[in-house]
């Protein structure tokens, strides 16, 4: 990501390691707002617009696979000067963090949040077009569907109209092609070259088959009362939960 991408980063903070905090499909760096307002204001942090979508929605960009999204967080990273890095991933978010993890030549972990609530490299051709379609048909009726089945009963139901409107108003043009190469992408590759530790908070849904692909490199906690966005059905415990993963992973990357 050129200079021109300044404006579609949040930071606070300085020193290392570098906090890159990654939203999910067409979401955007606001996601994080209650997060970073509980995080300790010497860590260094790092919310960001992936190309496609916020206010790097019409940015100039053309790898719109899981793997060019994560070359984008890595030049974020590079630009900072960061040698060591902690990065957090909020559904396709961590599949991006496993991605710039792996080609990530110094220290760094990863945090997964809720990031396989699809069970990615365990889907048949048959099962991802039932996903994938919907989307093509209806952007906007599908994304809406989509929020209201990954979220808890009891969220705030003003927050959720807010999830929904914001999902439901990026660019088709760009998001779809991303969405196609997500439902399509395993993470195999990165799980077998990552060295660093990699942790996943996850919410009560996740599947049988992703908690069995993901158990041999992953140390998972369960969050209560959360489904796909802790970051909103329970700030507190997830930024709880979160700075408590980040502390017991910097010590690694000495």
């Amino acid at each position: 990501m050129s200079d021109h991408y300044d404006d579609c980063v949040t930071e606070q903070g300085q020193g290392e390691p570098l906090v890159i905090l990654i939203h999910g499909w067409s979401c955007q760096r606001t996601d994080w707002v209650q997060t970073l307002a509980a995080m300790p204001r010497d860590l260094h942090c790092l919310a960001l617009d992936l190309p496609g979508h916020g206010e790097a929605q019409d940015k100039p960009w053309d790898d719109w696979t899981i793997e060019g999204l994560a070359k984008a967080v890595t030049e974020v990273a590079d630009q900072k000067g960061a040698r060591r890095l902690i990065l957090v991933g909020h559904s396709m978010g961590g599949c991006v963090a496993l991605e710039a993890a792996r080609r990530w030549s110094g220290p760094v972990g990863v945090v997964l949040v809720d990031s396989f609530g699809l069970p990615y490299g365990d889907m048949d051709a048959e099962t991802i077009a039932s996903i994938e379609e919907p989307f093509k048909a209806d952007f906007r009726g599908a994304m809406a569907g989509l929020v209201d089945n990954t979220t808890v009963a009891e969220l705030d139901p003003e927050i959720l109209e807010w999830i929904k409107a914001r999902m439901s108003s990026g660019d088709p043009e760009r998001l779809l092609p991303i969405w196609h190469n997500l439902l399509r992408w395993s993470p195999d590759g990165a799980f077998a070259e990552i060295k660093g530790p990699i942790v996943a908070l996850n919410g009560e849904h996740i599947s049988e088959a992703a908690q069995k692909r993901c158990a041999p490199y992953v140390q998972e906690t369960i969050l209560p009362g959360t489904h796909h966005f802790p970051q909103f059905e329970q700030p507190q415990a997830f930024a709880h939960a979160l700075q408590q993963s980040m502390e017991s992973i910097a010590p690694q990357l000495e």
